[in-house]
C-alpha cells in the first residue's frame, strides 16, 4: 500500500492553492477567500496543532472572569506551519461566514 492510497484526496494530484505558505492576511479577494475556504477544508488538527489549540482554549477558559487574559505564544522552526494554526485558529474563533453559500468555518 502506498501512502497515497490512504489519504482522502491523493497528494499527488490535488493542487495546493496556498502553495503551501498560509498567508495571515484579511481574505478580501475572491481568491483569498477561496483559498481559506481550501485551508480551512484541509486543516487537520492532530498532534502538536491539537495540543497548542487545547493549551490557548484551557487558559483562555480557566481566566474567563479576570480583567486580564495571559498571552500565548506560539514558536516552532521555519516552516513548521506557526502561522498557518494562527491563522486557522482565528477563523474557527470569529466562526467565519462564506457569503457564496452562508457556509460557516465550525461548519
Amino acid at each position: 500500500m502506498k501512502n497515497r492510497e490512504i489519504f482522502q484526496r491523493d497528494p499527488a494530484i490535488a493542487k495546493l492553492l496556498n502553495d503551501g505558505v498560509a498567508a495571515v492576511t484579511e481574505s478580501a479577494t475572491r481568491k483569498e477567500i477561496e483559498t481559506l475556504r481550501y485551508e480551512l477544508e484541509h486543516f487537520v488538527c492532530e498532534g502538536q496543532y491539537k495540543g497548542g489549540l487545547t493549551r490557548i482554549l484551557e487558559s483562555y477558559l480557566g481566566n474567563a472572569d479576570s480583567t486580564v487574559q495571559p498571552a500565548a505564544w506560539v514558536s516552532g522552526f521555519f516552516g513548521s506551519g506557526k502561522s498557518h494554526l494562527l491563522k486557522m485558529f482565528r477563523h474557527l474563533w470569529v466562526d467565519s461566514q462564506f457569503e457564496s453559500d452562508g457556509a460557516t468555518t465550525r461548519g
